[in-house]
């Protein structure tokens, strides 16, 4: 956990300094910066420290994921459809685990996860919600590819990439082990790593050198 966030936190400060005056650079940071601060959640939870408030802060910052890759996703297909409607349903969620005090009923440290407990029925419509937006960003990649041009086909893919790189083995985990299933959003943000590899040092300088940076 810890050397994830502090990879996490390098790509983070990399992009700032290097990308922070274009709207995408900005995004991609924040992207981030909030998988990595998930993950310092997930290490001062496992160490017994004040786990209720690192429980929150760590569910806020990954529900901001989802539409996060919904936005950026739209300056590579030009389309902005549903980045309204994700940031408002992150902004309920968020909302819901930063201010209501029985939303997180306990966190347990699986030593390489960590199992969130949620007031019933929040965690299913909370899952509906998350891979959703998650799907959402793989069919606009989808629908777009046929019709991109070169270099945007090339971004979409990699894109696509990361998505799968964190999708896939979750699935396989999921399935493969039920003693896991709870535990899988802290699971899936430690595969995301390499989602932030990719965005970090391919997409967002390809993104740059082409222009494809303000226009979302």
């Amino acid at each position: 956990m810890l050397l994830t966030s502090i990879t996490e936190g390098v790509l983070f400060l990399y992009t700032v300094i290097r990308y922070r005056m274009t709207r995408f650079g900005q995004l991609a940071a924040l992207a981030l910066l909030l998988l990595g601060l998930f993950q310092i959640a997930e290490y001062q939870i496992c160490g017994g420290n004040a786990p209720w408030f690192w429980a929150r802060i760590g569910l806020v910052a990954i529900t901001l994921l989802p539409p996060l890759g919904v936005h950026l996703i739209s300056f590579l297909t030009r389309e902005r459809s549903f980045v309204r409607a994700g940031y408002a349903g992150a902004a309920v969620f968020g909302g819901i685990f930063a201010f209501i005090p029985d939303a997180i009923t306990g966190t347990t440290c699986g030593g390489n996860y960590i199992i969130f407990n949620t007031l019933h029925p929040l965690g299913g419509l909370y899952g509906i919600y998350y891979f959703g937006f998650l799907f959402l960003g793989l069919w606009k990649i989808g629908v777009t590819l046929r019709k991109a041009v070169r270099h945007e086909r090339s971004l979409l893919i990699w894109m696509a990439i990361g998505y799968a790189s964190f999708l896939l083995p979750m699935g396989i985990v999921y399935s493969l082990s039920p003693a896991t299933r709870q535990g899988v959003p802290s699971i899936m943000c430690g595969f995301a790593i390499t989602l932030a590899l990719i965005l970090g040092i391919l997409v967002t300088p390809r993104a740059h050198s082409l222009h494809i940076i303000n226009h979302s």
